[in-house]
């Protein structure tokens, strides 16, 4: 069966985090499972440098629990005099925010202006790749749609055989087959016997082959034409593009009707009055005599159904899911449906040439009845936002034990500091609503993996800072003795 490795003529992504993902991917077959390796990877070496960061941050706690007590003195001795609090007040944050204090606030922004920059240029990288494989996806199913027109047709031919029409009849027993290397498409015609298909000994139908015809990914094509002009053969060569012949396919099973034609009066009809036509109850619906009324099978019902039952068989092969979510690409969200409307898929890929939408219509309507669903249901958002907050809690939570041992008091933040335990885990939420799964999935893998590693993180920062005080209160130690 057609797969995507057949069109990798289409450019493939070539940034930074694109090629990464690329080369996990090669190795664990998944892009899902890629990108959770991926994460786990920058995670553990983030890890290393945001134990740095809290140290340092700690460091600067420290210094601001220090001076806060006596920038509380001041307040309360000068509140009537503000001039001299402010210079008594910036005389404390001299003693106290000395070089190293200002050089800390440098690597700490420094260090959330590099994690920011990770964040964005992956969700950049992933937004790429979504589009690239959502372009594969659509185009795989609109070969594979194509191809089982165009073989049809060429068993059909210009002017089908009545024998031939009647093999469509029974089209319930006729199905397309793409060979095993991935070079012809053929036309097939199941075995049956008592409603029941003939099985090989591997437990396969068996068929008979009606047409074989090479599997195509480009169908544009040439077309010349020779007519005499003033006794001159005159010779035209018309370029006809990828769409123009899928469309003529489309429109040779399923004619355009014009305002006032009858419908279904251009199609080939296979069998008149073929089955009764009933109502929302079940019961035959009767003509103006009583009479039970038909409807006709026509040639081109026949054709749409064995050409989508492939269409979903490659559709239910190749599809981008994983769990609950049935397309990793699109976000995690009930709101969304797991097969993109033309506009979404359009805007999406970047846009698409002319009269995309008219090949879209001939299958991807029908697609998205048999096989459409909601895309997930705030699984991810959720996850996102919880993990989130959990790793907020027990960092707030060591912070407090160890002052609260430490004899100190915790310092309040402040400000927009005040609301960030909030904020951080509602934006991630957020950005997991409004993103692509696999994004949601780097969050969350992320945040689980900062989480486990938090213990062994605050353990080192506590056992740095206790070392230094060791080493401060032993020097201290020292210059008193020499004192004397």
């Amino acid at each position: 069966m057609a797969i995507l490795s057949n069109l990798l003529a289409v450019s493939q992504p070539t940034g930074f985090w694109e090629t990464i993902i690329g080369a996990f991917t090669g190795v664990t077959g998944n892009y899902v499972l890629a990108v959770i390796f991926l994460t786990v990877v920058i995670r553990v070496i983030w890890a290393i440098i945001d134990t740095y960061s809290k140290y340092n941050q700690q460091k600067m706690n420290a210094i601001q629990a220090n001076m806060q007590p006596e920038l509380d003195k001041i307040r309360a001795k000068y509140e009537k005099s503000p001039e001299v609090m402010n210079q008594k007040s910036n005389e404390v944050y001299r003693k106290y925010m000395n070089r190293s204090y200002y050089m800390g606030c440098l690597a700490t922004f420094l260090i959330m202006a590099l994690n920011m920059l990770v964040f964005f240029t992956l969700l950049s990288g992933l937004n790429s790749m979504a589009s690239h494989n959502t372009y594969l996806s659509y185009n795989n199913l609109k070969n594979n749609y194509a191809n089982s027109l165009n073989v049809i047709q060429e068993y059909l031919g210009e002017s089908p055989e009545s024998l031939k029409l009647e093999d469509f009849v029974d089209y319930q027993n006729l199905g397309i087959i793409v060979s095993d290397d991935e070079q012809t498409i053929s036309l097939v015609k199941y075995q049956v016997e008592d409603d029941e298909y003939v099985l090989d000994e591997n437990g396969k139908r068996m068929y008979s082959i009606l047409q074989t015809s090479p599997y195509m990914t480009d169908f544009g094509h040439f077309d010349t034409t020779t007519r005499v002009v003033d006794g001159q053969t005159v010779t035209t060569t018309t370029a006809v593009t990828n769409n123009d012949y899928i469309i003529s396919l489309i429109n040779n099973f399923f004619p355009i009707y014009n305002e006032g034609d009858e419908e279904g009066s251009k199609e080939v009809v296979l069998v008149e009055n073929y089955q009764p036509i009933l109502d929302d109850e079940g019961n035959p619906v009767l003509d103006d005599l009583g009479n039970p009324t038909y409807t006709s099978l026509y040639l081109s019902t026949a054709v749409q159904y064995i050409a989508m039952d492939h269409v979903t068989q490659v559709y239910d092969i190749d599809k981008d899911s994983f769990l609950w979510i049935e397309n990793f690409w699109l976000a995690d969200s009930p709101t969304v449906q797991s097969i993109m409307s033309y506009d979404t898929l359009s805007a999406q890929v970047g846009g698409f040439e002319a009269r995309e939408q008219n090949v879209y219509n001939a299958f991807m309507n029908d697609l998205n009845d048999l096989r459409g669903r909601v895309n997930g249901y705030y699984i991810l958002p959720i996850l996102c936002i919880l993990i989130s907050s959990l790793s907020v809690f027990l960092n707030n939570l060591h912070t407090k034990r160890r002052n609260k041992k430490l004899g100190k008091e915790n310092v309040k933040a402040k400000g927009m500091m005040k609301w960030m335990p909030i904020l951080i885990p509602v934006l991630l939420g957020l950005f997991a609503l409004f993103y692509s799964s696999v994004f949601a999935i780097y969050m969350l893998t992320g945040q689980i993996v900062s989480t486990i590693l938090l213990p062994l993180q605050l353990y080192i920062v506590d056992k740095l800072t206790n070392n230094k005080k060791a080493k401060e209160e032993a020097q201290n130690m020292v210059d008193y003795s020499r004192k004397f």
